[in-house]
């Protein structure tokens, strides 16, 4: 099984706003700590009321990414490594 589709780091993220806005939904895998394992989520950078989400770093230098969790309808942050796929 082949997938294709782009796939960023969080920590590239916080100089990629703009691809994340323009593409509309993605997957989203990243280790959960409340469920220790590792999740994938489908979500998008704005929530479908015009809300923005945000990627910073953290005071820990940890990289952040809050979304809109289009299975879960609210907003998730996915901290540390994080594989984001279009």
């Amino acid at each position: 099984m082949t997938i294709i589709g782009l796939s960023y780091k969080i920590v590239l993220l916080t100089n990629r706003k703009d691809t994340m806005q323009n593409t509309g939904t993605f997957f989203i895998t990243y280790f959960a700590k409340k469920h220790k394992a590792f999740i994938t989520r489908k979500g998008q950078y704005d929530k479908p009321d015009g809300t923005k989400g945000k990627s910073f770093t953290s005071k820990n230098n940890t990289p952040c990414l809050v979304y809109w969790d289009l299975d879960a309808d609210g907003w998730r942050m996915a901290t540390g490594n994080a594989k984001v796929r279009i």
